[in-house]
């Protein structure tokens, strides 16, 4: 050190701060955030559209037909879109997102209006509130306006409202699930990370690196066990102390969080196997988490995202794991419902498998390359 001042001190941290690692924290680091930050404030600023499939089967009253003009007020309001359906579509339909709602008007609607007694049945898919809200609003500003066309006929109006998914929930049995996936695949994830970084300073890994295929189906099996240590402490964690309602199969939950465990697992190995050093893995983890965070649909739906952020989305583990648990604890499906996401974890894992031999395969190499340098 230049001196034992105080200024001398301060200079001397400061020149050893003159470094990439440092710099790029300071000035790169905070522009790839806000980037990201303000992409999401403009996807939360950015309303969902409003996609209500309608069952007419009014007959009208003479030449006024109240569900047609119902249907024209839907048609008018901006972000609402409006579909033709049958009765036996509406399950499907709520299932595939190709709309948000179902309105079935019947038989005698307009006729049952003018008796003071009209129903109007109304299907939400019922797991997104803020979904819900919106569906509603649409509808109940259309009933508004045509009654204010019509001298207040359709003041009388009952909607009945159905949830598809999630009757008898509260919200938070809503959003716990969400939290099952976070912890379980981030926390596998660290577990391997680190304890491979260890095995890094003794020379185990490189030890591993002599058989790239067995090392990593050891390191994967071996750790895993560890990363599934943390299901069930999730889990009566969720619903012993915080009273959380599973509508699936607690089975179906179990096996679902294993196989984010695994994957989780790989993806631990995977950093490890292809960087160098303990910052450089760690840096790799601190972008794919922040990528999961924000683009997997843990806060904001999927849906919201342009059909480009969608491709980063449909890559990330966390968007399948999150829909299949959702699927499971909320709506009731079983392991076949969502076969879809477990194909895609799957498939993640597999790939994350195969990279990973390679980066130990890579490791051995530059090791064999090393000792020849030695003996020439």
């Amino acid at each position: 050190m230049e001196n034992d001042s105080f200024t001398g001190m301060i200079k001397h941290v400061f020149k050893n701060g003159l470094n990439k690692q440092t710099l790029g924290l300071a000035i790169i680091a905070p522009l790839i955030i806000m980037i990201i930050v303000g992409y999401m404030v403009t996807m939360v600023g950015t309303q969902d559209p409003v996609k209500i499939g309608v069952v007419n089967y009014d007959k009208g009253l003479g030449n006024f037909s109240a569900s047609s003009s119902i249907i024209e007020e839907l048609k008018n309001q901006e972000n609402v879109s409006v579909v033709y359906i049958s009765q036996d579509q509406i399950t499907g339909d709520l299932n595939d997102k190709t709309i948000s709602a179902a309105l079935v008007f019947p038989e005698n609607f307009t006729t049952d209006l003018t008796r003071k007694n009209a129903q109007l049945n109304m299907t939400l898919e019922g797991t997104d509130q803020t979904m819900n809200i919106l569906d509603s609003k649409a509808v109940s500003t259309s009933v508004t306006a045509v009654a204010a066309k019509t001298a207040n006929i359709t003041q009388p109006l009952t909607v009945n409202v159905n949830d598809l998914y999630g009757t008898g929930l509260d919200f938070t049995d809503l959003i716990l699930y969400r939290f099952m996936v976070l912890i379980t695949l981030v926390l596998s994830l660290i577990i391997a990370l680190v304890r491979v970084l260890q095995d890094k300073k003794t020379g185990l890994f490189s030890r591993m690196a002599v058989s790239p295929v067995k090392g990593v189906i050891a390191y994967i099996l071996g750790l895993c066990i560890f990363g599934f240590l943390i299901i069930p402490i999730v889990l009566a964690f969720l619903i012993f102390i915080m009273g959380a309602t599973i509508v699936g199969s607690l089975t179906s939950v179990v096996l679902v969080m294993l196989l984010i465990s695994l994957v989780g697992t790989s993806l631990g190995v995977l950093f490890t196997s292809i960087t160098q050093t303990r910052n450089q893995a760690f840096g790799l983890f601190a972008v794919v988490l922040i990528l999961q965070v924000v683009f997997s649909g843990l806060f904001i739906p999927v849906s919201r995202f342009d059909q480009y952020t969608q491709l980063v989305s449909y890559s990330l583990p966390f968007t399948y794991a999150l829909d299949a648990m959702k699927s499971i604890t909320i709506k009731g499906f079983s392991l076949a419902d969502v076969g879809t996401d477990l194909v895609a974890l799957l498939v993640i894992l597999a790939v994350a498998v195969i990279v990973s031999m390679a980066g130990l395969k890579l490791v051995q190499k530059s090791g064999d390359d090393q000792r020849n340098d030695q003996k020439v």
